[in-house]
């Protein structure tokens, strides 16, 4: 992977790569070359991000400390390479369980994604790992219905935005304030058998409830 970003980034540059043993050169290039994103939702990909990328987007919850965890990670990449984090662009990616009740968008958690693959390991079980520098520490083979109540709120606090648009809006603020998540890109909660529905009900409630909001706060 480190190989390949390092190798976008050149032909981006119009400068010739090579890669898996070819040389090749973009003919057609743009001044100043495109930015190069790396996603990331475990730890080692965080720090190569912090170490070729020239930004991140970042799958690691919105708790504050997992958020510090993951900028140390970043930071940790970047002084491997010799290189500083000043103009680095992070984005989060935010995972959006929207409903009418509280309590129906709290379940999240405690579902299946898949078989024999829960909503928490999804799309990576690293989510895992920054729910443990939440102070929630689950399995990987934890069985989601047996998640308590209480415990499936805390995930869905630290993990992402689960309630009412209200409740989505209020609790992005919070992570701005806390944390300075400044930049998202929302990720509706879906199973795989309903994956292929268009998220039509979080535009809605983004439009109306959630970026009004965002731009209403000081």
């Amino acid at each position: 992977m480190r190989e390949a970003v390092l190798a976008i980034r050149r032909l981006l540059a119009g400068e010739p790569a090579e890669f898996e043993g070819r040389t090749s050169r973009l003919l057609n290039t743009s001044a100043p070359a495109p930015l190069v994103y790396l996603l990331a939702a475990g730890p080692r990909m965080v720090e190569l991000a912090g170490e070729v990328a020239d930004g991140a987007l970042l799958m690691v919850g919105i708790d504050l400390q997992a958020i510090r965890t993951a900028r140390r990670h970043l930071e940790e990449g970047a002084r491997r390479a010799g290189r500083s984090l000043a103009g680095f662009r992070t984005i989060f990616i935010v995972t959006m369980g929207l409903a009418d009740r509280l309590e129906d968008a709290r379940r999240w958690p405690q579902r299946w994604v898949a078989s024999g693959q829960s909503f928490l390991t999804y799309p990576s079980a690293s989510n895992l790992y920054w729910l443990r520098h939440a102070g929630i520490p689950l399995e990987a083979d934890h069985d989601p219905a047996s998640l308590s109540d209480a415990t499936a709120a805390r995930v869905c606090d630290a993990f992402g935005l689960f309630g009412t648009a209200e409740h989505c809006r209020d609790r992005l603020l919070r992570a701005r304030e806390e944390a300075a998540v400044d930049h998202v890109f929302l990720f509706p909660a879906h199973t795989v058998d309903g994956g292929g529905d268009l998220p039509v009900a979080e535009m809605q409630a983004f439009a109306r409830v959630i970026r009004p909001g965002l731009t209403a706060a000081p």
